[in-house]
């Protein structure tokens, strides 16, 4: 699996959260690590209480906040390509911290640092980064927390044993990816001031070194060190047998397998650098409780009988009562996961322009959210639905390109239209034909299971069918449906090759989510020809070589506006009439985040890899 500018592509099923994100979805970036058990090591002994800015609610310091959640992570070595579990992200993020941390916003803000820092162009191109440390920082165990850490921590997870068969790195830390990493030619610190030179302008610069280890745990020497953290990270243990030590509000405690883990305070803790934190000193509460409750019903009974106080998870229809409840709040916040339904440029009918807008004409997009988001979600979620693919509609650069081209609110005229202009005909069955092509059918499928992505599927069917467009639910069931459909070899060698090998007929329309994050230019390695994470066979230089214009780009505004023109080849027809509008994007899909009457306040939850519910545990309050 890998992350950033190659997309980890999630295998899941049913309702479960199976893989970096939820089921049907597939991630653009992370941006998160991962942690390890231990045998539990208490914090230090310390009376002072928490600190807060005036904001916080009144409640009482204290108590054992409880999440149930549905899935364990396999180990805590969330860079192990192999365990790429949102839960694991969401549990490190209360542990780890590193230069740059992720806002409810989906937006980055400096989380050791003192500030955003400053970034110069060098003569030569490359950029070079000059970043300083907040003062006072420590780590769990008292130690001092500085930039040798951050240096050390560099390059430990670029440490190398010779070279591969094909002659790349052998990197000894387990890690998926390397983008942003590996572009660095050089890293340093003066005390407290890094400065890291990138051989050319890396626009995700922020989402490297998103977690910081401590140096003084491990060996000094990287290639040891990187095997010592590959070993000790599962169960997060240091090489001596003590807990790894935490720079974030708590520290791992124990782990009851297959039942809970706990996690206790941090009462080192140098305080949240986040826009979202309320309290700016230690946490309230003196610890966490994980359950690991794998039944959605249980979930709910024991969120509704006091036995829990939080739940983050896949939105399902059976929270519509708990959502409903005055004794929940839902407090969910729009996120980097955004569902779509994608077209197959190489089907015979959607690789007709007039057949791509009929359907983007067609979806009524204001029918699903107000049946099915709205319910669970409040107005946290644009009632119109989604209309961009690279920024998302809870950030400020956000451009509603498909609405703006009239798409996605059932518009079954304009429909008709785009069909009859395209060749077809309705037969007597009330469906348009092509001459040559036939009726025009088409099948949509996505992971079996999840009753709210059918309810989802069904609703834009009958959509379709007022409009003359007959669509065929092809579900399988589990996480088969990705390597069996879209991103199986066959499909994949068909839309790498432009429709010359492989298979094409394998599917037509796929819908499920891709996660991504502050950064969208992972998202272009879903769009980029020839590769393994483009199953829509679309291919345009232009696109190309502004894609990589963006990325160059180093300031905000124009890199975001670079952005935004882009994903108008994606979303719409203006600016490649023949292959754009392949991509039909639905809604944002936050998790499913509240909490109970218990608590007099509760922390934001940036639904994010490297965030999650305990990003802001600190700003938990129990009433009494």
């Amino acid at each position: 699996m890998t992350a950033a500018s190659a997309l980890v592509f999630a295998a899941c099923g049913s309702d479960d959260d199976a893989s970096s994100t939820t089921d049907g979805e597939a991630s653009t970036g992370t941006d998160a690590e991962a942690p390890v058990e231990t045998d539990g090591e208490a914090p230090a002994e310390t009376d002072a209480p928490a600190e807060t800015d005036g904001e916080a609610a009144a409640g009482s310091d204290g108590g054992t906040l409880i999440w149930a959640h549905e899935q364990e992570p396999g180990d805590l070595h969330l860079d192990d390509p192999e365990n790429n579990l949102s839960i694991t992200s969401w549990i490190r993020s209360a542990m780890i911290e590193g230069l740059f941390g992720i806002s409810g916003a989906t937006e980055y803000y400096p989380e050791l640092l003192a500030d955003d820092g400053e970034l110069t162009t060098n003569d030569d191109g490359s950029v070079t980064g000059t970043f300083t440390m907040r003062d006072g920082l420590l780590w769990s165990d008292g130690d001092d927390l500085t930039a040798d850490d951050v240096v050390w921590t560099y390059n430990t997870i670029m440490a190398t044993d010779g070279e591969t068969e094909d002659g790349d790195p052998n990197y000894i830390y387990l890690l998926g990816d390397r983008t942003g990493l590996d572009t660095i030619t050089d890293i340093s610190n003066d005390g407290n001031t890094i400065s890291i030179t990138w051989s050319s302008f890396f626009a995700g610069y922020k989402g490297v070194l998103n977690e910081v280890y401590p140096m003084h745990q491990f060996n000094a020497d990287p290639a040891a060190a990187a095997a010592e953290l590959n070993d000790g990270l599962r169960e997060w243990t240091a090489p001596d047998g003590s807990t790894i030590a935490s720079s974030g509000p708590m520290i791992f405690d124990s782990w009851e397998k297959g039942v809970q883990m706990n996690l206790v305070r941090n009462d080192a803790y140098s305080g949240s650098n986040s826009p979202d934190a309320k309290n700016n000193g230690v946490a309230f509460v003196d610890g966490v409780q994980i359950n690991f409750v794998t039944d959605t019903d249980a979930q709910i009974n024991a969120l509704q009988a006091g036995e829990a106080q939080i739940v983050m998870t896949q939105p399902q229809l059976a929270f519509e009562d708990l959502a409903s409840s005055d004794d929940f709040t839902v407090a969910s916040s729009a996120g980097p996961v955004f569902e779509h339904w994608g077209l197959n440029l190489n089907n015979v009918h959607l690789a007709k322009p007039g057949v791509r807008e009929g359907l983007a004409f067609a979806m009524d997009k204001t029918e699903v959210m107000a049946g099915l988001y709205t319910p669970l979600f409040g107005d946290s979620l644009p009632g119109e639905g989604l209309g961009n693919t690279m920024w998302l509609s809870n950030q400020s650069t956000y451009e509603n390109h498909a609405g703006d081209a009239g798409y996605g609110a059932g518009d079954i005229a304009s429909a008709q239209a785009a069909l009859e202009g395209a060749g077809y005909t309705l037969n007597g069955d009330g469906v348009y034909e092509h001459p040559e092509d036939g009726a025009l059918t088409l099948r949509v499928g996505t992971t079996g299971g999840n009753r709210l992505r059918e309810i989802q599927q069904e609703l834009i069917q009958a959509q379709m069918s007022d409009a003359g467009i007959e669509i065929v639910i092809d579900n399988v069931e589990g996480g088969a449906y990705f390597s069996e459909v879209p991103f199986s070899a066959d499909a994949i060698a068909c839309a790498t090759s432009g429709g010359a090998e492989g298979n094409c007929d394998i599917w037509d329309i796929t819908q499920f989510a891709w996660v991504g994050g502050p950064w969208p230019g992972g998202q272009v390695a879903s769009y980029r020809a020839g590769g393994p994470n483009n199953p829509y066979g679309f291919a345009n230089d232009a696109f190309e070589v502004k894609a990589d214009e963006c990325d160059a780009t180093v300031d905000d505004a124009e890199r975001a506006a670079c952005y935004n023109e882009i994903d108008r080849y994606v979303t719409t027809l203006e600016l490649d009439a023949e292959n754009g509008l392949f991509m039909l994007p639905l809604t944002q899909k936050p998790s499913f985040y509240g909490f109970t009457s218990d608590l007099s306040q509760a922390g934001v939850a940036p639904d994010a890899q490297g965030a999650g519910p305990l990003t802001n545990v600190a700003d938990f309050q129990f009433a009494s």
